[in-house]
């Protein structure tokens, strides 16, 4: 016999509010470890990306900001190989010198999850190095 609609709606909705629950407390333990990281490096130097929840995986990242060697070797990259230049793997490169959160195999397990998160990381990462664009008419 077939499950009817209700039972399938609600099996869902069990499911969801236990995933619910779990994303939460990982979230809880992902921002008590970025807010020491603030404390420790100074809000205005690290950046926060957000990812889908899985379970046993962070829901947040952080890097911090590059200092002058590793912008060097950002940017060394960059111009040595000229137009064939992989600005991909550069900004994969200054992400992996500067993600702070998560480490060890929490941060494996992630950046298998979200492959394309080194790359959001490394950008988010040179925007901490450069600053914001200020929105025209404000301040």
């Amino acid at each position: 016999m077939t499950d009817t609609l209700e039972q399938i709606q609600a099996r869902r909705a069990a499911r969801k509010a236990e995933l619910a629950e779990l994303e939460l407390e990982q979230r809880a333990i992902d921002l008590a470890a970025i807010d020491a990281l603030e404390v420790e490096l100074g809000d205005s130097n690290i950046a926060v990306r957000e990812v889908p929840f899985a379970v046993g995986l962070p829901v947040l990242a952080a890097v911090r900001t590059p200092n002058g060697v590793e912008m060097k070797r950002y940017k060394d990259r960059l111009t040595r190989e000229g137009a064939k230049a992989d600005g991909i793997r550069a900004a994969e490169e200054i992400a992996s010198a500067c993600l702070v959160y998560p480490t060890g195999e929490q941060r494996t397990a992630l950046l298998a999850a979200r492959p394309a998160l080194l790359t959001a990381l490394g950008t988010a990462a040179l925007d901490l190095a450069t600053g914001k664009a200020a929105e025209e008419g404000k301040g």
